[in-house]
């Protein structure tokens, strides 16, 4: 099996490439394109083009401007007229030092002990009488953007070009395996598949996956153990439980009615351990949730505790049949129990059926909130007539635990007129 790539060695590699890349630039520059300086004007060609306007012109003569005017025009501006070098020009081409002007940049002029100059640089006019005319010859100021700078811009453009594509490939074989490696965490939970990373992951993705793997069979290790706890002790008390409710048939009889209705809420209490505790596998059924909490509510409505829908849209999902009425039921009773009635509503929200559930009650502490589907936590339960609840704190984490089986969310806050507001999302289909 081939090593894996560390994330150092594809940057390194991304380093280096970017460091070729910019070599190979730089000798594009130096030899394909043309000189970023324009080269000097030899005189030699720029007085052979005035006698001989179809000679072959030299590589300085490219940028050189001839025209034929009636009068001599005034020097260019940023030009000084030499009437010294004027003169030896006209002496050596054989005019007289009338028919020749010479105007220089003011970086050209200075004293050349009246010796012609070889090249011409910079900018300069050249004016010779042709008869009844004068031929000008100018070389104007280099354009502020040249083919050296078109050509560099190019050569720039496509290094450029060519280093965020290795960028984005580099950057890519990182980023990607750590969004797969996301999506599996956030869909997988305790129970999924082991993370697998790519082919093509980086060793550091390879390890953080079985870092992961590691911390979820520790944390599947945990939630079995503690559930095997909850199954052992909630045996335990059965038998003592059963011993007990033969012992109370002895008490009088008001005595005996009041043991026997806390003996069955203890049993509740251990029922619900087990269930929390055991879990099963689930079998799924297109369920008309607006017809099932019509009924639910029916069956729960109570006159001390009652049991409104205020809105049902007709909305079909796919869940456990008996886990939803446990989530439906354990929702209204509790709204029952501290907030004295449950008031319902049903609505479809995009590809989501929203139930919303709330009561009248004090609403809930909102240092509590984050923690109320934590299992045995219980807070301060109290019924709504002020008397002690007594529980394990499983309701809410049966809830949870069940609408995250339906592939669901379920949220509580405070209504903002008083009562506490629990809202669950199903997916609807």
């Amino acid at each position: 099996m081939r090593a894996r790539r560390t994330i150092l060695f594809r940057l390194s590699g991304l380093v280096l490439a970017a460091i070729l890349i910019m070599a190979i630039l730089s000798v594009a520059v130096t030899f394909f394109s043309p000189p970023p300086f324009r080269p000097p004007v030899r005189t030699a060609d720029l007085l052979a083009a005035f006698d001989t306007p179809a000679a072959p012109l030299g590589m300085g003569m490219r940028d050189v401007r001839f025209a034929d005017m009636a009068m001599l025009p005034p020097p260019n501006a940023g030009e000084r007229c030499d009437a010294a070098l004027s003169a030896t020009l006209a002496q050596t081409i054989g005019r007289t030092p009338g028919d020749v002007r010479l105007c220089v940049s003011e970086s050209e002029h200075g004293p050349r002990d009246g010796a012609i100059p070889r090249d011409l640089r910079d900018r300069f006019s050249l004016a010779i009488r042709q008869g009844p005319q004068w031929r000008v010859a100018t070389l104007p100021p280099p354009p502020l953007i040249t083919r050296w700078h078109v050509a560099t811009l190019g050569w720039l453009t496509l290094a450029g070009l060519l280093l965020f594509g290795l960028c984005l490939l580099v950057v890519r074989s990182i980023t990607r395996p750590l969004q797969q490696l996301a999506a599996d965490a956030r869909e997988a939970g305790i129970d999924g598949p082991a993370f697998r990373a790519g082919p093509g992951a980086p060793a550091e993705v390879s390890q953080l996956a079985a870092a992961i793997a590691g911390m979820r069979r520790r944390q599947a290790a945990f939630v079995t153990n503690r559930a095997e706890l909850l199954v052992g002790i909630a045996h335990d008390l059965g038998t003592p439980l059963t011993r007990l409710a033969f012992r109370i048939e002895a008490l009088p009889d008001a005595a005996r009615e009041t043991a026997r209705a806390d003996i069955a809420e203890m049993q509740k209490l251990i029922a619900a351990a087990l269930e929390f505790a055991r879990g099963r596998d689930r079998t799924v059924e297109p369920i008309a949730l607006d017809m099932l909490l019509a009924d639910r509510a029916e069956v729960l409505d109570a006159a001390a505790a009652p049991v409104r829908i205020q809105s049902a849209e007709p909305l079909v999902v796919t869940a456990n049949l008996v886990d939803l009425i446990r989530v439906i039921d354990n929702l209204i009773v509790n709204a029952q129990r501290h907030g004295g009635g449950a008031e319902l509503s049903l609505r479809r929200i995009g590809d989501a059926a929203e139930l919303v559930v709330r009561d009248y009650g004090p609403g809930i502490d909102p240092d509590a909130v984050s923690r109320l589907f934590d299992p045995l936590y219980r807070g301060g339960v109290e019924y709504a007539d002020g008397r002690p609840g007594i529980g394990f704190g499983l309701g809410l984490a049966i809830v949870q635990s069940n609408v995250e089986a339906m592939a669901g969310a379920i949220r509580v806050e405070n209504h903002p007129d008083g009562g506490a507001v629990v809202t669950l999302h199903l997916p609807i289909g």
